[in-house]
């Protein structure tokens, strides 16, 4: 089926990806802040559900931009968030 799109379409159509453009953030998991920062993923999850970390939902992932974790790591504010 495949195979007949394809030939009707062209070979672009059938199966080309669509690229998206980014402003080129990298962004973080809870558990790998968690293992940046030596806590228990659980803790990064309660300070997210509090909102004392911003993230954001990405593909249905909370994720935390790299900026956020930089911040905190700069004010050092590590030891207050859990």
């Amino acid at each position: 089926m495949i195979d007949q799109i394809e030939k009707m379409a062209g070979k672009k159509s059938a199966r080309t990806k669509i690229s998206r453009k980014t402003d080129g953030s990298k962004f973080l998991t809870p558990h790998q802040i968690a293992d940046r920062w030596g806590w228990h993923p659980e803790s990064i999850r309660r300070a997210i559900r509090e909102r004392r970390i911003e993230s954001a939902i990405i593909s249905r992932r909370r994720l935390v931009p790299l900026t956020e974790i930089e911040r905190i790591e700069t004010e050092g504010h590590m030891a207050r968030i859990p």
